[in-house]
Protein backbone atom coordinates (compact mmCIF):
# COMPACT_ATOMS: atom_id res chain seq x y z
CA UNK A 1 0.00 0.00 0.00
CA UNK A 2 2.53 2.76 0.84
CA UNK A 3 4.55 2.20 -3.07
CA UNK A 4 1.25 2.93 -4.36
CA UNK A 5 1.00 6.22 -1.95
CA UNK A 6 4.59 7.20 -2.67
CA UNK A 7 4.45 7.13 -6.49
CA UNK A 8 0.98 8.85 -6.27
CA UNK A 9 3.03 11.74 -4.23
CA UNK A 10 6.13 11.11 -6.73
CA UNK A 11 3.14 11.73 -9.45
CA UNK A 12 1.41 14.58 -7.93
CA UNK A 13 4.78 16.70 -7.26
CA UNK A 14 5.84 15.84 -10.56
CA UNK A 15 3.34 16.81 -12.52
CA UNK A 16 3.00 19.93 -10.00
CA UNK A 17 7.02 21.29 -10.59
CA UNK A 18 6.23 20.72 -14.31
CA UNK A 19 3.04 22.67 -14.71
CA UNK A 20 5.40 25.36 -12.88
CA UNK A 21 8.50 24.80 -14.30
CA UNK A 22 8.70 22.81 -17.36
CA UNK A 23 9.77 19.16 -17.50
CA UNK A 24 13.93 20.03 -18.49
CA UNK A 25 13.70 22.67 -15.26
CA UNK A 26 12.32 19.36 -13.23
CA UNK A 27 14.49 16.74 -11.65
CA UNK A 28 14.54 14.01 -9.15
CA UNK A 29 16.14 15.78 -6.77
CA UNK A 30 13.19 18.62 -6.78
CA UNK A 31 11.32 15.79 -6.20
CA UNK A 32 13.51 13.63 -3.67
CA UNK A 33 13.35 16.99 -1.53
CA UNK A 34 9.24 17.63 -2.41
CA UNK A 35 8.88 14.36 -0.98
CA UNK A 36 11.30 13.22 1.41
CA UNK A 37 12.27 10.63 -0.14
CA UNK A 38 15.71 9.44 -1.41
CA UNK A 39 16.64 9.66 -5.50
CA UNK A 40 16.59 5.84 -5.72
CA UNK A 41 13.00 5.46 -4.52
CA UNK A 42 11.93 7.45 -7.32
CA UNK A 43 14.02 5.66 -9.68
CA UNK A 44 12.42 2.46 -8.13
CA UNK A 45 8.79 3.49 -9.91
CA UNK A 46 10.45 5.37 -12.67
CA UNK A 47 13.61 4.32 -14.05
CA UNK A 48 13.97 7.29 -16.32
CA UNK A 49 12.44 11.02 -16.44
CA UNK A 50 10.45 9.70 -19.74
CA UNK A 51 8.89 6.54 -17.71
CA UNK A 52 7.89 9.43 -15.03
CA UNK A 53 6.24 11.58 -18.31
CA UNK A 54 4.56 8.70 -19.72
CA UNK A 55 2.65 7.77 -16.23
CA UNK A 56 1.81 10.96 -16.09
CA UNK A 57 0.39 11.62 -19.52
CA UNK A 58 -1.52 8.36 -19.31
CA UNK A 59 -2.80 9.44 -15.83
CA UNK A 60 -3.59 13.32 -16.82
CA UNK A 61 -4.29 13.05 -20.63
CA UNK A 62 -7.64 10.84 -19.83
CA UNK A 63 -8.88 12.29 -16.86
CA UNK A 64 -8.75 15.52 -18.64
CA UNK A 65 -10.84 14.58 -21.36
CA UNK A 66 -13.51 13.00 -18.95
CA UNK A 67 -14.15 15.93 -17.83
CA UNK A 68 -14.41 17.38 -20.76
CA UNK A 69 -16.70 14.33 -22.26
CA UNK A 70 -18.90 15.51 -19.34
CA UNK A 71 -19.02 19.05 -20.05
CA UNK A 72 -20.09 18.15 -23.83
CA UNK A 73 -22.61 15.07 -22.39
CA UNK A 74 -24.27 17.66 -20.19
CA UNK A 75 -27.88 18.77 -21.10
CA UNK A 76 -27.06 22.40 -21.12
CA UNK A 77 -26.67 25.38 -23.46
CA UNK A 78 -23.53 24.80 -25.68
CA UNK A 79 -22.49 28.37 -24.16
CA UNK A 80 -22.46 26.76 -21.01
CA UNK A 81 -20.74 24.37 -21.88
CA UNK A 82 -17.78 26.29 -23.70
CA UNK A 83 -17.43 28.38 -20.45
CA UNK A 84 -17.28 25.48 -18.83
CA UNK A 85 -14.03 24.37 -20.37
CA UNK A 86 -12.64 27.90 -20.39
CA UNK A 87 -13.19 27.12 -16.64
CA UNK A 88 -10.81 24.01 -16.58
CA UNK A 89 -7.75 25.80 -17.73
CA UNK A 90 -8.76 28.73 -14.81
CA UNK A 91 -8.80 26.27 -12.27
CA UNK A 92 -5.54 25.08 -13.17
CA UNK A 93 -4.16 29.11 -13.15
CA UNK A 94 -5.71 29.25 -9.73
CA UNK A 95 -4.75 26.48 -8.24
CA UNK A 96 -1.70 27.77 -5.60
CA UNK A 97 -0.17 30.62 -6.35
CA UNK A 98 -1.55 31.56 -9.82
CA UNK A 99 1.46 30.11 -11.65
CA UNK A 100 0.49 26.52 -12.65
CA UNK A 101 0.01 25.82 -16.50
CA UNK A 102 -1.62 23.00 -18.38
CA UNK A 103 0.77 20.17 -18.33
CA UNK A 104 0.24 19.09 -21.61
CA UNK A 105 0.73 23.12 -22.21
CA UNK A 106 4.41 22.95 -20.63
CA UNK A 107 5.19 19.62 -22.13
CA UNK A 108 4.21 21.44 -25.64
CA UNK A 109 6.84 24.25 -24.66
CA UNK A 110 9.32 22.22 -24.91
CA UNK A 111 7.87 19.58 -27.30
CA UNK A 112 11.50 19.09 -29.68
CA UNK A 113 13.10 17.98 -26.21
CA UNK A 114 10.42 15.02 -25.79
CA UNK A 115 11.28 11.20 -26.91
CA UNK A 116 8.87 10.83 -30.15
CA UNK A 117 6.42 8.53 -27.85
CA UNK A 118 5.83 11.43 -25.53
CA UNK A 119 5.73 14.13 -28.21
CA UNK A 120 3.10 12.41 -30.06
CA UNK A 121 1.01 11.77 -26.47
CA UNK A 122 1.33 15.39 -25.94
CA UNK A 123 -0.35 16.51 -30.02
CA UNK A 124 -2.86 13.72 -29.39
CA UNK A 125 -4.14 15.24 -26.68
CA UNK A 126 -4.26 19.22 -28.31
CA UNK A 127 -6.39 17.01 -31.29
CA UNK A 128 -8.26 15.52 -28.81
CA UNK A 129 -9.07 18.86 -27.06
CA UNK A 130 -9.85 20.32 -30.63
CA UNK A 131 -12.49 17.59 -31.68
CA UNK A 132 -14.46 18.23 -28.78
CA UNK A 133 -14.40 21.77 -29.16
CA UNK A 134 -15.24 20.99 -32.88
CA UNK A 135 -18.63 19.26 -31.18
CA UNK A 136 -19.32 22.03 -28.52
CA UNK A 137 -18.77 24.65 -31.11
CA UNK A 138 -21.01 23.11 -33.82
CA UNK A 139 -24.00 22.14 -31.63
CA UNK A 140 -24.10 26.34 -30.56
CA UNK A 141 -23.55 27.05 -34.29
CA UNK A 142 -26.63 24.76 -34.93
CA UNK A 143 -28.66 26.45 -32.12
CA UNK A 144 -28.05 29.77 -33.55
CA UNK A 145 -25.81 30.88 -30.31
CA UNK A 146 -22.32 31.04 -31.99
CA UNK A 147 -22.44 33.22 -34.89
CA UNK A 148 -18.50 33.56 -35.65
CA UNK A 149 -17.09 33.85 -39.09
CA UNK A 150 -15.01 31.37 -40.54
CA UNK A 151 -14.61 27.41 -40.26
CA UNK A 152 -15.47 25.41 -37.07
CA UNK A 153 -11.97 23.74 -36.77
CA UNK A 154 -10.00 27.11 -37.32
CA UNK A 155 -12.05 28.23 -34.47
CA UNK A 156 -11.46 25.52 -32.14
CA UNK A 157 -7.83 25.49 -32.99
CA UNK A 158 -7.74 29.08 -32.29
CA UNK A 159 -9.66 28.91 -28.91
CA UNK A 160 -7.72 25.98 -27.87
CA UNK A 161 -4.04 27.70 -28.42
CA UNK A 162 -5.37 30.76 -27.04
CA UNK A 163 -6.14 29.13 -23.74
CA UNK A 164 -2.74 27.27 -23.64
CA UNK A 165 -1.01 30.17 -24.56
CA UNK A 166 -2.98 32.51 -23.13
CA UNK A 167 -2.39 30.94 -19.56
CA UNK A 168 1.12 30.33 -19.89
CA UNK A 169 1.77 34.32 -20.69
CA UNK A 170 -0.81 36.08 -17.35
CA UNK A 171 0.98 34.13 -15.63
CA UNK A 172 4.20 36.54 -15.98
CA UNK A 173 1.70 39.51 -16.71
CA UNK A 174 -1.90 39.62 -14.91
CA UNK A 175 -2.74 36.29 -13.82
CA UNK A 176 -6.35 35.15 -12.76
CA UNK A 177 -7.96 38.59 -13.53
CA UNK A 178 -6.10 38.69 -17.09
CA UNK A 179 -6.84 35.47 -17.54
CA UNK A 180 -10.66 35.87 -17.39
CA UNK A 181 -10.64 38.95 -19.25
CA UNK A 182 -9.55 37.19 -22.20
CA UNK A 183 -11.85 34.43 -21.92
CA UNK A 184 -14.67 36.89 -22.07
CA UNK A 185 -13.59 38.48 -24.75
CA UNK A 186 -12.88 35.05 -26.51
CA UNK A 187 -16.50 34.08 -25.94
CA UNK A 188 -17.68 37.78 -27.49
CA UNK A 189 -15.89 36.26 -30.48
CA UNK A 190 -17.09 32.86 -30.45
CA UNK A 191 -20.81 34.60 -30.00
CA UNK A 192 -20.02 37.02 -33.09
Amino acid sequence: MKSTDTRTEILDTAQELIQKLGVNAMSYADISEAVGIRKASIHYHFSTKDDLVAALLDRYNPDFLRLVDAIIASPESPETKLSRYFALFEATLSSGEQDKACLCGMLGAELKTLKHPLAERVIQFYQDNEARLVKILTEGREAGVFSFPGDIKVMATLIFSLLEGGILIVRANGGLYQFRAIVEQLMQLVKG
